[in-house]
């Protein structure tokens, strides 16, 4: 069977598939913060590695941000999930999540809860929806008060290219600032896609 190529069709699939994921997410920040999400339409983009930077750089452009990586893998699928919270939705965040106004909180405890439980809940919802099973990484800092291009070119990506799904999410009655980017590494491709077909015809 030859490799299924990337095309409208394969886009409108996996662009379906994660708007069930982010619903699934939705429910479990309701659930574990009170909060009512709106629900973002996913972008699906299959990204050159050399355009990375420039493609990422710009979705916060200038902006000092704190970004959290999580890596997952499974049978055939690997990648890493990228949470970027702007540097002035702390205090927004940590109201969100519940913590009193004035709680001495540390900033990077914050950000890694809300990472487990936001990339766990997209990930695992799309992949449950494509018979992938997939185990996710301790989520870790990425970087912290600095602009996302920086911390891109201090980071090299092993691969040609990767397929991105990006979530921009924002909280009814809080000030958050927070995207996820879900990037497939490029061996993960070809089953991707492939189960993506199955599920669309």
């Amino acid at each position: 069977m030859s490799a299924i190529a990337f095309n409208e069709d394969i886009r409108d699939g996996i662009q379906e598939v994660a708007n069930v994921a982010v619903g699934m997410a939705a429910k479990n920040i309701a659930k574990s913060f009170s909060a009512s999400v709106k629900l973002p339409v996913p972008e699906v983009h299959l990204i050159e590695a050399v355009d990375i930077q420039m493609a990422l750089g710009a979705v916060f452009s200038g902006e000092a941000i704190t970004a959290v990586t999580q890596p997952f893998y499974g049978n055939s699928i690997s990648g890493e999930a990228l949470l970027i919270f702007t540097d002035t939705s702390m205090e927004a965040l940590s109201a969100l999540m519940g913590y009193e106004p004035g709680y001495e909180h540390n900033e990077v405890e914050l950000v890694l809860e809300m990472a487990s439980l936001l990339n766990g809940s997209c990930i695992t919802g799309f992949c449950a929806q494509l018979d992938m099973s997939v185990l996710l990484k301790h989520p870790e800092v990425y970087g912290r008060h600095l602009s996302l291009a920086t911390i891109l070119q201090q980071q090299s990506f092993p691969w040609r290219q990767t397929l991105a799904i990006e979530f921009n999410y924002t909280f009814e009655g809080y000030d958050v600032g927070c995207d996820l980017i879900l990037l497939f590494h490029e061996d993960s491709l070809p089953s991707l896609f492939e189960n993506v077909q199955i599920l669309i015809d």
